[in-house]
């Protein structure tokens, strides 16, 4: 099964807890070897061993993946790509197949009041062309995180038209699982 495919069944709970990141804090999620295989530069790439590696998912935390039971960590600058999550400059990729970015679709939402991203996403995951677990750095399907883009930047488009200050506001998809948001069949 693909990362982008929803399960048809529940498969059942995993028992390990996520590990902790040693450098933020914050539990991690669980990465695929290949995933980091993938993602790594070529002289960091020699240093991964037969291990259960981690994502941080923490904005302003350095380490990308790290395995607690080995003491490794890898950092943004052994990465092959940006970490859309941990970057505050442009260009900040959100969908790493299809290489779109939060400026393309604010581009869009400027120039024609809406994005046509996630359905040219969705079409091309329907299409068998995504490969999220190999060049997504969470190794997980990128359409979740790319409507929380999307809604994120249509919120902060409207509160500019209106003139207003703009301020954080809370993410209205709120609940929505980024690994299974979008692909696949529906139970």
């Amino acid at each position: 099964m693909s990362c982008c495919e929803m399960p048809v069944k529940k498969e059942p709970a995993q028992s390990a807890a996520p590990a902790v990141c040693g450098v933020c804090g914050v539990k991690a999620k669980k990465v695929e070897r290949m995933t980091v295989e993938n993602l790594l530069k070529g002289g960091s790439q020699r240093e991964i061993i037969d291990t259960q590696y981690y994502f941080c998912e923490t904005p302003g935390c350095d380490v990308v993946y790290f395995s607690n039971e080995t003491g490794q960590r890898f950092t943004k600058r052994v990465v092959r790509t940006r970490i859309g999550i941990k970057e505050t400059q442009a260009p900040i990729p959100i969908c790493y197949c299809f290489d779109f970015t939060e400026g393309m679709v604010l581009d869009e939402l400027l120039t024609m009041g809406h994005t046509t991203i996630p359905d040219l996403i969705k079409s091309r995951i329907e299409a068998g062309r995504c490969a999220c677990e190999v060049k997504n750095p969470s190794g997980r399907c990128c359409l979740g995180e790319v409507i929380k883009a999307v809604n994120r930047l249509t919120k902060e488009r409207e509160v500019l038209a209106r003139g207003e200050r703009a301020v954080e506001l809370p993410s209205a998809d709120a609940g929505i699982d980024p690994l299974h948001a979008c692909c696949g069949p529906k139970e």
